[in-house]
């Protein structure tokens, strides 16, 4: 058997949009930070009595055709035609936008890659992590990661930036909301390519890439918060120009932002980003952690992050 934990990640530099459903492929490059907090841990065991696949997720027996993908694509890389058993703890508030199903496929593509024993590096890895979820591929990496958009399933991979991070940098999530979210993030993405805005996007995104690995590069915090910020609310401003548009934020999301605009207005770097869900999370250092804490303690459950480790057997 098989066991592997992989964290999640927060997508500093975000990718909206799919070039192509099947492989998964996305229509622009993203940039990540896998985290300290959330994790999944997941065993694989092959067990040649099975007369087909079982998944189990926090102790109940699931149906999963994106697990499936993984298995079978891994099953047919191998050679071995037997059938597994995959038991998966996800330690993260699921479909909230808390990036649940990135450390959920990482730890699955390395787990059942070992069961079936195939020694595969980390991008070969990213790349089968990206079949299941396409931030997937990043929790693959510690620290700050790329994935590259590619052209097809065999150039599109993720590759490490900065491991271990040797600056100062937290995450602070709010958890505001743990309710599952209306709109999945694979809807949301298809909708928001409708947007009249969406190409101007994608040239902005590609320009974004660039900015982020020297602001990564130079270790200069400002600027990372400043480019997520932006590349943040952009993402979420193609979503309301869509042609059935729609909204991830909430209220508490707004309220959120504007005071996290107020403090870094008053000196203190703080700056919001938010995945697809209404949560907001802050990125800051340990120098100001306490006081973005008490200025937003009343808006829900708050958890301190640092950079996480890539992923790992168990």
């Amino acid at each position: 058997m098989s066991k592997v934990r992989a964290y999640t990640n927060i997508a500093l530099i975000k990718y909206w949009g799919k070039s192509d459903l099947n492989w998964n492929l996305p229509t622009s490059s993203s940039i990540g930070l896998t985290l300290d907090r959330f994790y999944t841990e997941t065993a694989v065991e092959i067990d040649q009595f099975l007369k087909k696949d079982y998944f189990q997720l926090n102790g109940k027996q699931i149906e999963g055709p994106r697990i499936s993908k993984i298995i079978n694509f891994i099953r047919n890389l191998s050679g071995n035609e037997n059938f597994v058993k995959v038991i998966s703890e996800n330690h993260v508030p699921t479909s909230a936008g808390l990036a649940s199903s990135a450390s959920a496929f990482a730890a699955l593509a390395k787990a059942a890659s070992q069961a079936f024993d195939l020694e595969l590096d980390d991008r070969e890895l990213s790349k089968i992590a990206r079949i299941g979820s396409g931030s997937a591929s990043r929790s693959i990496f510690g620290g700050f990661s790329i994935w590259h958009k590619g052209q097809n399933n065999n150039d599109s991979f993720a590759e490490s930036i900065l491991n271990p991070v040797d600056f100062d940098i937290r995450v602070i999530d709010i958890l505001a909301d743990k309710r599952i979210k209306k709109i999945s993030s694979s809807e949301g993405m298809q909708l928001a390519q409708t947007s009249l805005n969406y190409s101007d996007w994608l040239k902005k995104n590609d320009n974004q890439i660039s900015e982020m690995l020297r602001a990564i590069s130079d270790h200069d915090l400002e600027k990372i918060g400043l480019i997520a910020e932006d590349n943040s609310l952009s993402m979420h401003e193609l979503n309301r120009t869509a042609k059935i548009p729609f909204d991830y934020f909430t209220d508490n999301t707004r309220q959120i932002i504007a005071k996290v605009n107020e403090l870094y207005r008053k000196g203190t770097l703080a700056f919001a980003t938010v995945d697809a869900g209404p949560n907001v999370k802050v990125i800051t250092n340990s120098e100001y952690q306490e006081k973005i804490i008490n200025s937003l303690k009343d808006y829900g459950e708050i958890l301190i992050q640092r950079p996480g480790r890539g992923i790992s057997n168990v």
